[in-house]
C-alpha cells in the first residue's frame, strides 16, 4: 500500500511539473515591434529614349516599425515618339511592377530620410499611331533604388520627394532598336503615403 501511494505521489508531482504553463516565444514577440500598413500614389519624372517621361503609379506595403515591404506598379503616361526606327507617328509604351521594399531612417521625426527600391518586371512596347496595343513588345527587368526626404504631415499622411535611378536590364535591342542604356536614367520621385505610421 505504501508503495502504491509513493508511486502515485511521484506521478502527481511529475504531472504537475510538466503541466505548468511554459513560456512560449516566437520571432514576433518583441513588444517594441509595431505592424501596420501604408499605400498611395507616386510618380517619376525621368527620360525614356532621350525624351521626357512621366511615370505614374502607386504602391502598398506592410510596415514593420520603420522597415516596409510590398508591391508597386508604374506606367508611362505621356506619348514618346519612336525616333529610333524613324517612325515618329509610332509611340513607345512602358510599364513595370513588382516588389517595393525600404526603410525610413528616424521615421518618427517630422522630417526624415527614406530609402527604398523597386524591383520588378515590365514591358517596353511600340504602338502604331493611336493604337493602344503594341505591335512590338519586349519584357524588361528593372531595379530602381530611391532616396527621399519625407515629411510627416499628419499621423496618417506622409509626402516625400527625392531621386531614383531606373536600371533596366534584359532589353532586346534586336527586337525594337532600344537598349538598356536608352531606358536607364536618373529620375525625380514624388510620393504620397497614407497609412498608420
Amino acid at each position: 500500500m505504501r508503495k502504491s501511494i509513493f508511486i502515485l505521489l511521484i506521478l502527481a508531482a511529475g504531472t504537475t511539473a510538466f503541466s505548468q504553463e511554459r513560456e512560449y516565444r516566437t520571432l514576433l514577440d518583441n513588444t517594441d515591434l509595431r505592424i501596420s500598413g501604408m499605400g498611395g500614389p507616386f510618380m517619376q519624372f525621368t527620360t525614356v529614349a532621350g525624351e521626357f517621361g512621366f511615370m505614374m503609379g502607386g504602391g502598398a506595403a506592410v510596415l514593420l516599425n520603420d522597415f516596409f515591404f510590398g508591391g508597386y506598379g508604374l506606367g508611362l503616361t505621356n506619348a514618346i515618339p519612336d525616333y529610333v526606327n524613324d517612325r515618329p507617328s509610332d509611340k513607345l509604351t512602358l510599364g513595370h511592377g513588382g516588389f517595393w521594399i525600404g526603410y525610413n531612417l528616424f521615421g518618427n521625426k517630422p522630417l526624415h530620410i527614406a530609402f527604398s527600391s523597386m524591383i520588378g518586371w515590365g514591358e517596353l512596347g511600340i504602338t502604331a499611331n493611336e493604337d493602344y496595343d503594341p505591335y512590338i513588345s519586349d519584357n524588361v527587368f528593372i531595379i530602381a533604388p530611391t532616396v527621399e526626404l519625407e515629411a510627416n504631415l499628419t499621423r496618417y499622411f506622409r509626402i516625400g520627394a527625392g531621386v531614383s535611378y531606373n536600371i533596366f536590364t534584359m532589353t532586346d535591342e534586336n527586337l525594337h532598336g532600344y537598349n538598356n542604356g536608352d531606358l536607364s536614367s536618373l529620375a525625380g520621385f514624388l510620393s504620397f503615403k497614407f497609412g498608420w505610421f
